[in-house]
């Protein structure tokens, strides 16, 4: 059964709406967390990091994501819910994440022969092709968030892994699909942006509470709380909305700056120095939003 909740920040409306089996929402939760584990602040977000700079912290933040995927995938294995083709899928994503992992320690070993970034990024390259092709089967038979997609579009294979590839390799095609990943992002936060629960906090928030149905209106001590919690929360919904759409908008404005400084013979180092960006407000504005549809989901599997 596929499922799309048009207002994906609105996640206590979870609660509302029929359960899917299971064993499928766990494999469906499972190839999500893949997609986070692997994308912006995840796995290959760190990798590129790592490439780029010379802080052993990059280097532990990849190899536990990297753990925590192979995690996954070694549980969706033991499981019987994927087809042969998603099965192959799963294999080419493991194949590859195995590959990250191990090349982890072949970079600090050349980082200490004093190995430039661009020698270093040549030599560990990495072919993503049937990794990026995987998560595209096992992700086709599912229906995705707003949220969902919007950390696919600024992941893996995506916005950020783009962006970090057109840093170390200045390919225009980096420039070319970095842009598309990251103008999709921003058109995934603008329609949410746009949703009644955040233009109009409020109001949704007292038509939840009493399509919820959990507090008499006549009492009206408890539904005002019941509403104000739930107003607040919308508006952190949007704060953190705002902080990832900001972000995204940071990394595409870099491109242009990126382009000159190739134009101008900059080095890597040179280059991912002016363009850095500072991703905490963004990774807080996911772990807000994704805690809510946890929390949410909890709500709605109780009997």
């Amino acid at each position: 059964m596929k499922i799309r909740f048009g207002v994906s920040i609105v996640f206590a409306w979870l609660a509302l709406v029929p359960a899917i089996s299971l064993q499928a929402a766990e494999v469906r939760d499972e190839l999500a967390q893949i997609v986070r584990l692997m994308g912006y602040g995840g796995g290959i977000h760190n990798f590129k990091n790592y490439v780029l700079r010379d802080r052993e912290e990059y280097r532990t933040a990849a190899r536990a994501d990297f753990t925590r995927i192979l995690d996954v995938i070694a549980g969706l294995e033991r499981g019987e819910q994927l087809s042969a083709a998603e099965q192959q899928a799963l294999k080419a994503v493991k194949v590859v994440v195995e590959s990250y992992a191990t090349t982890l320690d072949w970079i600090a070993d050349l980082r200490k022969k004093k190995w430039r970034v661009e020698d270093i990024d040549r030599v560990v390259i990495i072919d993503d092709t049937a990794a990026v092709q995987g998560l595209d089967t096992l992700r086709a038979r599912w229906s995705w968030t707003d949220l969902e997609e919007i950390e696919f579009q600024f992941g893996y294979g995506k916005g950020i892994h783009n962006f970090k590839n057109y840093v170390l390799r200045g390919r225009e095609k980096y420039h070319t699909e970095a842009l598309q990943n990251l103008l999709a992002v921003e058109a995934l936060v603008a329609n949410l942006l746009g949703q009644p629960e955040v233009t109009d906090p409020q109001t949704a928030a007292e038509k939840l509470v009493t399509a919820k149905g959990t507090v008499d209106p006549s009492d009206t001590a408890a539904y005002d709380k019941a509403v104000q919690e739930i107003t607040h929360l919308f508006r952190e919904d949007r704060t953190a909305l705002e902080n990832i759409e900001r972000t995204a908008r940071a990394y595409r404005d870099h491109l242009d700056l990126i382009e000159r400084l190739i134009g101008t013979q900059r080095s890597v180092r040179q280059i991912d120095l002016a363009v850095k960006i500072n991703d905490g407000p963004a990774k807080a504005g996911f772990a807000h939003l994704r805690g809510q549809r946890a929390s949410s989901t909890a709500q709605r599997s109780k009997p």
